[in-house]
């Protein structure tokens, strides 16, 4: 048994250029023979039918964070440690007076750096963290006021030459856990899954100082969909059987469903009992970001 569909599902999911792609094939032109008129039509019934049966947006990026922090905690004043966080503070400051991630990988579309505009770009977060555990603290943003293909989860970190490097992209659902993997949720849910969010997971390698795609997950829910469901699979009982796939790109819709027990035997692999981290999230404001240079 293969990986299920839903009728009017694009499934839009992953990462950008995999949603970008989908997004181009479900609006790309009709052949004109056919007119401008019954093509508005049809694209209105799908989108009413597609928003019932399958459409889930994904809960607020920050929902698996803690609350943003009061004041970010000191530490001693180190030379490494003001060049560090001033790198940080110059990058931050740039995004929010130009709408202008690092490494221009968004859009500032017109961004003019009014008052109105600041107060929106407060949506952002940002969090000074060693989230991976190598002892040197990253730079991670969730940059989410955009429209959610462009939506982004970054972490940075400083190279050998003093440089911003970037580490990390995904989509902002993001979960970090103690042992440096960090599980990102997809930006959407249109398949079977319910109340499970799907995601996929990254371990972190200290010797490469790099993350690694583990694989991903998704579910096909007994509720949602009884239909049909494999219960002969669903040993456990759990309501829920799980789609495991190592490259998603090239596996997605090509494999089995697997028992609850064994998908949680795939996560203990990575996670190993981590726990979840909680990171000191700050809203993008000005105050906040002259915190950084203060504390250093």
């Amino acid at each position: 048994m293969k990986a299920p569909y839903t009728y009017f599902s694009t499934g839009l999911r992953g990462r950008k250029r995999l949603l970008r792609a989908r997004l181009g094939d479900l609006f790309a032109p009709a052949p004109r023979r056919r007119g401008v008129l019954p093509l508005v039509c049809i694209l209105l019934l799908v989108s009413m039918l597609g928003s019932l049966v399958a459409c889930n947006t994904p809960p607020a990026p920050s929902s698996s964070v803690s609350p943003p922090a009061a004041e970010l905690e000191t530490v001693p004043p180190t030379a490494e440690h003001q060049e560090t966080w001033g790198l940080y503070a110059q990058a931050l400051q740039t995004l929010l007076d130009e709408n202008r991630l690092p490494d221009a990988r968004n859009d500032p579309e017109g961004y003019a750096n009014t008052e109105a505009e600041r107060e929106a770009m407060a949506g952002n977060q940002f969090a000074v963290f060693d989230v991976d555990g190598d002892g040197r603290e990253e730079l991670v943003i969730s940059y989410t006021t955009a429209v959610m293909a462009d939506q982004q989860g970054l972490i940075y970190d400083i190279d050998e030459n003093g440089s911003l490097r970037l580490q990390f992209s995904e989509f902002p659902l993001l979960t970090f856990y103690d042992n440096g993997a960090v599980q990102a949720g997809w930006s959407h849910n249109q398949g079977l899954a319910g109340d499970f969010w799907p995601y996929t997971l990254y371990t972190y390698n200290p010797e490469s100082d790099r993350y690694r795609d583990v694989g991903s997950v998704d579910a096909w829910s007994r509720d949602l969909q009884p239909e049909d469901y494999p219960e002969d699979i669903d040993a456990s009982g759990a309501g829920f059987v799980y789609y495991l796939y190592r490259d998603l790109g090239t596996e997605y819709g090509m494999v089995d469903p697997v028992d609850e027990s064994e998908y949680l035997h795939w996560r203990e692999e990575y996670l190993a009992g981590a726990a979840e981290l909680e990171l000191p999230w700050q809203s993008l404001t000005a105050e906040h970001i002259q915190s950084l240079t203060a504390a250093g």
